[in-house]
């Protein structure tokens, strides 16, 4: 029996690499030689809305998101010079389809995200965001150069016994999503990587969000789980035990850090704004501590569809996997 605790997780893979659905995905912004491309949108076709609409993923608790969504909405009509309404995703597949839908203009993707995003046609990448790289304990390198990268980190609870990642069969592992690149796509890699069956050998258990997976060890509602490290960062105010009951064990290879990508109709001179716009916020003091109240966010640096090919590998491995 598939030891699965959501139905989501069937969701996922019934959409990943869709192209069974007939949707042809549009030619980028980007100007990405490499990206999958179709008949290019002509003059005509262009979208350009007078209300843009901006959403972020749910990767943690969305009272903190609702809390930093108006200040950002704010700014980025300062930047922008027209009405914006910034809104939070009830889950990661939602803004997908919100996109692909043209609901939702642009979206705060995460890395596995934007693959299927991008491969249904709903989503062109225009940036990725930059972050201080983390030591083992969790300290932010802030002395060394910002990152365009990140690595998915085990952590299990201090009395759990785990020390590898072979400990975890037969375990509980919780995640923030299956479509969550850290939380899920790099680790189920990496159980594969080191000889366990990510169907069969562990649970795994999905909780919504970063911070709630920590959570769930803390609370010992699952042994182990796999966030972006260090996401016991989200929790270490209210909890000031976190790293000492919620503990480190291994790193993943490096993923591409998460995006803002835009729907494939959308004008290209708004596109150049909506890019320049982020990169302003990401400037100041006050928008960095905008961003990186919502995702850890420091800055931005542009971004193209082949920078995620490593993340198509992956996706495209997951395929033999009978979930």
């Amino acid at each position: 029996m598939k030891k699965v605790l959501s139905a989501f997780f069937v969701i996922m893979f019934a959409i990943t690499f869709a192209a069974c659905n007939g949707t042809t995905t549009a030619a980028p912004t980007t100007g990405d030689p490499n990206a999958t491309t179709a008949a290019p949108t002509t003059a005509d076709n262009y979208l350009n809305p007078t209300t843009l609409r901006v959403q972020l993923i749910p990767s943690r608790d969305a009272a903190v998101l609702n809390a930093q969504r108006a200040p950002l909405q704010d700014l980025l009509m300062a930047e922008l010079d027209m009405d914006v309404v910034v809104t939070v995703a009830t889950d990661y597949n939602g803004l997908i389809e919100a996109m692909k839908s043209e609901q939702v203009h642009v979206g705060l993707l995460a890395t596995a995200s934007y693959v299927l995003a991008h491969e249904e046609g709903a989503a062109n990448v225009i940036l990725k965001s930059l972050r201080y790289d983390v030591d083992d304990n969790g300290n932010l390198l802030t002395d060394s150069p910002l990152v365009d990268g990140y690595k998915s980190q085990l952590v299990v609870a201090a009395d759990s016994g785990i020390t590898s990642i072979a400990d975890l069969e037969g375990k509980t592992i919780a995640i923030a999503s299956f479509t969550s690149t850290s939380g899920f796509v790099w680790p189920a890699n990496l159980l594969a990587d080191n000889g366990l069956d990510p169907m069969t050998d562990v649970t795994w258990l999905n909780t919504g969000g970063h911070d709630s997976a920590i959570l769930a060890v803390y609370n010992g509602q699952a042994d182990a789980a796999f966030t972006f490290k260090d996401a016991r960062t989200l929790v270490q105010d209210e909890l000031t035990d976190v790293y000492e009951k919620v503990i480190f064990v291994a790193n993943t290879e490096s993923i591409p850090n998460d995006t803002i990508s835009v729907i494939p109709r959308l004008h290209p001179d708004l596109v150049a704004k909506i890019k320049a716009a982020f990169i302003a916020i990401a400037a100041t003091e006050e928008g960095r501590a905008i961003i990186r109240a919502i995702y850890n966010h420091e800055g931005y640096a542009e971004a193209v569809d082949s920078d995620y090919n490593i993340v198509r590998t992956y996706l495209e491995r997951q395929e033999d996997w009978d979930f």
